[in-house]
C-alpha cells in the first residue's frame, strides 16, 4: 500500500515537473522567437539607416557640386558689373558690386561654420553698406569696443549669427521709423564670456509679441508663430539654438525691448579662440 502511494506521488510529481518543463520550453522558445524578431528588426533598421545615410551623402555631394556653379556665376557677373562701372567712372556702382561680391562670398562659402568675431564684423559692415545704398543712408551703424576688450575679436562665433539680428533691427525696428535710425553693436568681456549687444533705436516691440519671441528663444522647437505674424522671432531663435548646440545651454540670446524706444539683442558666448576645443 505504501509502495503504491509512493509510486502515485512520484508519478504526480513527475507529471508536475514535466508540465513545468514544458512551460519552460514553451517560454524559452517564445523568448527565442522574440529575440530573433528583435534582432531582425534591428538589422532591418540598421540597413535602412545605412541606406538613408548613403542617399543623404549622395544628395549632399550632388548639392555641393551644384552649389559650386551658381556662386562662380554670381561672382563673375558682379566682377563684370564692377569693371564696366569703373570703365565709365561710376565709382558708387563699382563699390556696390565689390561689396555685394564680398558679402555673397562670405554667406555662400561652406568652408567654415565657425568664424572669428572679427570676420563676422567685416561681413556686417558689408551688409550695412548694402542697406545704406538701398535706403539712401537713412540708417547709421557703429561698433563700440573698449580697447581692453578688443581681444574678443579673435573669439569664435557661429557663422552668420550677427547678420539676421542686424537685419531684424533694420527691417522691424528702423524701416518704419519716420526719421533716421541707428544700429549699435557693443562688445564687452567678462572673465569667462564675450557679451555682444546689438541695439537699435527703432519702434520697439509690443509686450505680447516680445513675450512670444522670448518664449521662442527658450523653447526653439515650440511653434510660436501665428498667421500674419512677422518672423523675426524665428530668425533670432535659430541663431540662439545654433549657439547652444555648439557651445552649450549656458549661452545664446536674450531679448529686451521698449515700445517706442528700441530693442537690444544680447548674445552670450564663451571665450574660445581655438576651434580644436569645440
Amino acid at each position: 500500500m505504501k509502495i503504491a502511494v509512493t509510486m502515485a506521488l512520484l508519478a504526480s510529481a513527475a507529471c508536475v515537473l514535466l508540465g513545468l518543463y514544458c512551460v519552460y520550453l514553451k517560454n524559452k522558445i517564445k523568448n527565442m522567437e522574440f529575440e530573433r524578431e528583435r534582432q531582425l528588426a534591428e538589422l532591418e533598421e540598421k540597413l535602412q539607416g545605412e541606406y538613408s545615410v548613403r542617399m543623404v551623402d549622395k544628395q549632399a555631394k550632388l548639392s555641393a557640386l551644384q552649389s559650386q556653379i551658381n556662386p562662380h556665376f554670381l561672382y563673375n557677373t558682379l566682377e563684370c558689373i564692377r569693371s564696366e562701372a569703373l570703365l565709365y567712372d561710376c565709382d558708387s556702382i563699382a563699390r556696390m558690386a565689390k561689396v555685394l561680391a564680398s558679402f555673397f562670398r562670405y554667406s555662400i562659402s561652406k568652408k567654415e561654420n565657425i568664424v572669428t568675431l572679427q570676420e563676422e564684423f567685416n561681413n556686417i559692415e558689408n551688409y550695412f553698406l548694402i542697406q545704406s545704398y538701398r535706403f539712401d543712408d537713412k540708417f547709421s551703424f557703429e561698433i563700440r569696443t573698449a580697447p581692453e576688450d578688443r581681444t574678443a575679436y579673435s573669439c569664435l562665433i557661429p557663422k552668420l549669427s550677427l547678420q539676421p539680428i542686424v537685419e531684424n533691427a533694420i527691417f522691424h525696428g528702423l524701416e518704419t521709423k519716420p526719421d533716421k535710425g541707428k544700429v549699435t553693436i557693443r562688445v564687452e568681456m567678462t572673465e569667462t564670456n564675450v557679451i555682444i549687444v546689438v541695439s537699435d533705436d527703432g519702434v520697439g516691440i509690443e509686450r505680447e509679441e516680445l513675450e512670444r519671441m522670448r518664449d521662442a528663444l527658450k523653447n526653439p522647437k515650440k511653434e510660436t508663430k501665428t498667421s500674419g505674424e512677422r518672423n523675426n522671432g524665428i530668425a533670432l531663435a535659430n541663431v540662439s539654438q545654433r549657439i547652444k548646440l555648439i557651445f552649450g545651454d549656458d549661452y545664446g540670446l536674450n531679448l529686451y525691448s521698449t515700445k517706442g524706444i528700441g530693442t537690444d539683442v544680447e548674445i552670450i558666448l564663451p571665450i574660445i579662440t581655438d576651434k580644436a576645443l569645440l
